[in-house]
């Protein structure tokens, strides 16, 4: 049971024998435990740069009456698409989570997803705060947000045969992280697959699916790609996948003011846009990993090709964005927002 369920770890201390016969006990300290629920292993960087860290430094901010246990691994719940349930139930306190999982809940925010909205991990991060207060916010009234951050826009890991024409996907069976990528990757010619990112190892170890659209980082670990995988292209414009932090809204309303502006300081924009440049890094070693030829190939697609993939998606980009003006959401305005 979380904070927001009432448990709160009491510690008491009785200051001398003398206090306990006459009955006046002093006031004792009360110890605030919150639970940090994520599904991945500890040996993800995320978990090393972001949460492991936070909680230290809530602890030392809050001289030990504020502090945080993680719970990795899913060990509050298995599965990476409860975890916003997780977090607003109040199974955990805070919860970190792929808003590609839940992608209905967060339909503006998963605009920032698309290719050409950025080039790197810190600048499609930056671009999503720059434009969150006008356009984003109302999608996290439930809860309070403490971090969002986007990943590298992902490259294409192939297993048989490298990709560097628009020729060579036709036909592949590609795995893509949001079913909302399906139309995208399709416009190329491959057979989009919706699959989870902890199936992607088996899957393409057994030929379920010929490549795999990811962020780089996914070459190592925990996930491994680069041992079933044996090329990575790169060059075409990428979609990102994008992340939260949250935080349930009556943990949040039931801490003081001081120890939610310890919060504050650990999180917010300024975090989101350090992990997101810390997670770039992990990116970038994985690149250099692959150009240096350890176990996987690495492919730059020329850049008359790039262009032939980069004018499918835009166009199904488009059709996509359109079809989301219709249903109420200001997709194109977000959009364009977004890539100014």
């Amino acid at each position: 049971m979380s904070l927001a369920k009432s448990k709160i770890i009491v510690s008491a201390a009785v200051l001398g024998a003398g206090l306990a016969v006459s009955g006046n006990v002093t006031s004792t300290a009360q110890a605030k435990e919150l639970k940090l629920a994520h599904f991945m292993p500890p040996v993800h960087h995320l978990h090393k740069a972001m949460f492991a860290p936070m909680a230290k430094d809530l602890a030392a901010a809050t001289n030990g009456k504020l502090t945080m246990k993680i719970y990795s691994s899913g060990a509050l719940g298995k599965g990476p698409v409860q975890q916003y349930k997780r977090v607003v139930q109040g199974v955990a306190d805070i919860a970190f989570g792929v808003l590609v999982y839940t992608p209905r809940l967060f339909p503006k925010t998963m605009i920032a997803a698309n290719p050409g909205v950025g080039r790197t991990s810190t600048e499609v991060t930056e671009k999503m705060w720059k434009i969150y207060d006008k356009h984003l916010a109302d999608e996290y009234k439930k809860t309070k947000l403490l971090a969002l951050f986007a990943n590298w826009p992902s490259v294409l890991i192939s297993r048989k045969k490298p990709i560097k024409t628009l020729a060579d996907i036709k036909g592949m069976k590609l795995r893509v992280s949001s079913p909302a990528d399906v139309p995208l990757v399709n416009s190329w010619g491959a057979v989009g697959i919706h699959m989870s990112v902890t199936k992607t190892y088996t899957a393409m170890q057994n030929g379920v699916i010929d490549a795999i659209q990811i962020a780089p980082s996914a070459l190592q670990r925990p996930w491994k790609l680069a041992e079933p995988g044996e090329y990575v292209s790169q060059g075409v414009k990428g979609v990102a996948s994008l992340f939260f932090v949250m935080m349930n809204k009556q943990s949040w309303d039931g801490l003081s003011s001081s120890e939610q502006a310890a919060i504050s300081k650990l999180t917010g924009k300024a975090a989101s846009i350090k992990v997101s440049t810390t997670w770039g890094g992990a990116d970038k070693k994985a690149l250099a990993a692959a150009k240096a030829g350890k176990q996987i190939q690495l492919v730059t697609i020329d850049p008359a090709e790039a262009a032939k993939f980069d004018a499918a998606s835009d166009k199904a980009v488009r059709a996509a964005l359109a079809k989301a003006d219709k249903s109420g959401i200001k997709a194109t305005e977000i959009y364009n927002a977004l890539t100014q």
